[in-house]
């Protein structure tokens, strides 16, 4: 059944894989590709050095770092599917596993992600196989050699896993000492001592290929203090709880959809409470998963819909006790089938059918459009032409590269904390390697979240939805940027 449900979940992600980069992180980790270096944003720090080595392999075969990532993407994601099916028929039956596997197999974003370059669906198998390997090391079925062998070789798992994902270092320690304190104090200082030497061999690798270990953990330092003084309580004070609520709330969502409900039947439901206390080890192991990188992410930060796919495995499988918790609260247990195929059904409708964020469609339209718009910019002369882009400045700038007849001048800035300013569109206030001439300049805005404020704007629509805002203007106005996304041109 696991075998099948992969192979099922791959068939369904490939047609969907996308074309271009997905996202300005999806550009360093190709740049990544070429030369490892996270002082250097290539990729950001600590750069997870397992997950580029792999992608540098399989693209020896592509020669495509954009198809690289999207297949391991596609095969995480698929094997995600299975490993929540394994897990779930271990931790309960295999009702429970089979409605769990269909329910992560159609979560809206978590589909999504399994065709495009970026690392969360990764993420999302490296957790759920850790916590399978951890809660056979709980085993109660189990004792002495076995369940010490079994912890040896989940705390190997880990170890590797850090390496690819360092989140998981701190997501995933809590349940590694929960399942430490069930072994003998040798095979947990054993354990212990496994994790240690692959995070380390990790370590020191990653600082080998980014010259040397002080420049390694300076660049570490530098991103840690990054994430601190944007958005973690640390920098910020208590306020930083209300934006990451905010942005976890919204990254559940869409990541949830409609199996919601059914989770919080879970928790709210006498007959679901009732038959969870029933194996108070399995619900403190559940809990322990899923509330250590929830406090991650309200405390400190939360920054995109794939941060969540470390809780999603999980709440998939209290949503599937939901399911059965309310069937059998009702008294009408034929209604359990319905009510999996109602949520299945709406979910993996608003993935293929809907225009929402991070559905099929607003995910081609994105990797569409990015080809669109280059091949309509192509005919714009790089001297009477600035383009703007916020969210988007890396990505852009790396296609924009690859123009024929050379690069446009990009003004690219960061909307998050963004003051204002106000930049002079003459030919004096160029840089000094920018190409500028003639009396008039077509200012472009790239990202389709920024805002065209004021008069002079003409909208172009690409083929597949994206578009592009476009300013015929004279070189003696200026470019205002509003603090967040607003752009307008002022005399």
């Amino acid at each position: 059944m696991a075998l099948a449900l992969f192979g099922l979940a791959l068939l369904t992600r490939l047609p969907f894989a996308t074309t271009n980069l997905y996202a300005p992180d999806s550009v360093l980790y190709a740049r990544g590709m070429e030369l490892f270096d996270p002082f250097d944003q290539r990729p950001q720090p600590p750069g997870y050095l397992w997950y580029v080595l792999v992608l540098r392999g399989i693209d020896l075969l592509t020669h495509d770092p954009n198809r690289a990532m999207t297949i391991v993407s596609a095969l995480a994601g698929a094997a995600t599917v299975a490993l929540v099916y394994l897990l779930a028929a271990r931790l309960y039956d295999e009702r429970t596993a089979r409605v769990s596997a269909l329910f992560v197999f159609t979560a809206v974003t978590f589909w999504a992600y399994g065709g495009v370059a970026y690392p969360y669906t990764l993420l999302a198998a490296l957790t759920t196989v850790c916590a399978l390997l951890l809660w056979r090391a709980l085993d109660p079925d189990q004792t002495g050699s076995g369940r010490g062998l079994r912890l040896l070789v989940a705390s190997a798992a880990w170890g590797v896993a850090i390496g690819f994902r360092s989140d998981l270092a701190i997501f995933l320690a809590p349940l590694w000492l929960f399942a430490a304190t069930r072994a003998t104090i040798t095979t947990a200082a054993l354990s212990a001592g496994i994790v240690a030497a692959l995070v380390g061999l990790w370590i020191f690798a990653s600082a080998l290929a980014d010259g040397g270990v002080a420049r390694f953990l300076e660049a570490v330092q530098i991103q840690s203090k990054f994430v601190d003084d944007r958005y973690s309580i640390l920098g910020n004070g208590p306020i930083a709880i209300y934006r990451n609520l905010y942005e976890l709330g919204r990254f559940l969502g869409r990541g949830l959809y409609f199996l919601i409900p059914l989770i919080v039947l879970t928790l709210i439901s006498a007959e679901a409470r009732r038959i969870e206390l029933r194996d108070r080890a399995r619900t403190a192991f559940m809990a322990v998963w899923l509330l250590t990188p929830l406090a991650f992410y309200v405390f400190i930060h939360v920054g995109e819909y794939g941060y969540i796919f470390s809780l999603l495995p999980g709440l998939t499988i209290l949503a599937a006790r939901g399911a059965i918790a309310f069937a059998k609260g009702i008294r009408m247990p034929r209604t359990f089938k319905w009510i999996v195929a109602a949520v299945v059904l709406g979910n993996a409708s608003i993935y293929l059918l809907s225009d929402t964020p991070i559905s099929a469609r607003d995910i081609a339209r994105h990797d569409r459009g990015i080809d669109e718009k280059l091949a309509y910019l192509a005919t714009f002369k790089p001297q009477t032409t600035e383009i703007v882009s916020g969210y988007d400045a890396v990505l852009a700038g790396y296609y924009l590269e690859q123009l024929p007849h050379g690069l446009p001048p990009l003004l690219s800035y960061d909307p998050v904390g963004n003051p204002g300013f106000t930049l002079p569109l003459s030919c004096a206030q160029a840089g000094p390697h920018m190409p500028c001439a003639e009396s008039d300049v077509d200012v472009v805005l790239w990202d389709d979240l920024l805002r065209a404020e004021g008069s002079g704007w003409q909208e172009v629509r690409m083929p597949h939805g994206s578009r592009l805002r476009i300013a015929h203007v004279p070189r003696s106005g200026s470019l205002r940027v509003s603090e967040g996304l607003g752009v307008e041109i002022v005399p």
